[in-house]
């Protein structure tokens, strides 16, 4: 049997400003692909096909992207293969967050991440597996994270790579932006129709983190 090595994207949507000004909800949403150079040639036509025609894109973000941009992206990410994607969130006004610093937020979204990947992988063989994390953290909370993050994903039982990079240089990780997007604007505003574009794989595991507030609308795995 062949070997894999499993990458894993991370990134976050919503923000950590935990006033009244910031964000009602934080959503992280962990993509996770064994051919990266499919998804992000998918992504990468797309960008030199706009910059042909005269838009000036360096990079894929959702809630900055065109809606006709958007269209494109979703489109390509609707027909990825071998890929899979959990999302959770968190509404921020939960009396259990309350004094939670950046770096426990990400701790227990790590957690989680880990958790599901433990009983995805099961005795699957790999090479290693690679989680890449948006490089949203300052530098002294990233150290403090990954201390953390090794002794989670550890248990795993597979070879692991933690690394934080900046997902504005990496195709797989604009596409874990639109995940996260996506069910961040179905949370907050109930802007259902991105969702409804992603396929079951990359939208029907979706979970809240913190207490059993209902959701407002179905998912695609309850629609499907």
């Amino acid at each position: 049997m062949r070997t894999q090595t499993l990458f894993i994207y991370v990134d976050e949507s919503g923000n950590f400003d935990f006033n009244p000004s910031g964000t009602k909800h934080l959503v992280m949403s962990a993509f996770a692909t064994s051919q990266p150079l499919e998804s992000a040639r998918r992504l990468g036509r797309i960008k030199y096909e706009l910059m042909s025609e005269g838009v000036n894109i360096s990079n894929f973000h959702a809630s900055d992207d065109r809606q006709g941009v958007r269209d494109k992206v979703l489109g390509q990410i609707a027909l990825l293969e071998c890929a899979s994607a959990h999302t959770y969130w968190i509404r921020k006004d939960h009396p259990s967050l309350a004094g939670c610093d950046t770096v426990g937020i990400y701790e227990m979204f790590g957690h989680a991440i880990a958790q599901a990947l433990m009983s995805e992988l099961g005795t699957r063989r790999l090479n290693a597996v690679v989680v890449i994390f948006d490089k949203a953290l300052m530098y002294k909370d990233e150290k403090a994270f990954l201390s953390r993050a090794k002794a989670i994903f550890s248990k795993m039982n597979h070879p692991f790579h933690i690394y934080f990079h900046n997902v504005s240089k990496d195709f797989n990780g604009q596409i874990a932006d639109y995940i996260a997007w996506s069910h961040y604007v179905a949370l907050e505003r109930n802007e259902l129709r991105p969702l409804t574009v992603l396929p079951p794989a990359l939208a029907k595991n979706l979970v809240n983190l913190v207490g059993s507030t209902p959701l407002k609308w179905a998912t695609p795995s309850a629609t499907k």
